[in-house]
């Protein structure tokens, strides 16, 4: 992946049938991308390639062990309250 890249993780959530699920956005410059565990998705984007969304998916599919848990760090009470 473009170094360049930055890479944004949410905390796990839950899906409508309670299944975890964590997204995932790629931002560079003006472009973006959201994706989505597990599938290892883009679900929506803006300003890439065909090529480099599949990249991006490729990306989310290899790093999918090291982004869930990332995730799973997330403390989101302390992230509201600025602590995070």
């Amino acid at each position: 992946m473009n170094e360049s890249i930055e890479l944004i993780v949410s905390p796990i959530t839950h899906d409508k049938n309670g299944k975890p699920q964590v997204y995932v956005e790629f931002r560079d410059g003006d472009r973006r991308a959201e994706g989505r565990l597990p599938g290892a998705k883009i679900l929506s984007q803006e300003g890439f390639s065909d090529g480099e969304v599949k990249r991006l998916e490729a990306y989310m599919k290899k790093e999918k062990a090291s982004i869930l848990s990332a995730a799973k760090r997330i403390d989101v009470m302390a992230a509201f309250l600025g602590k995070g």
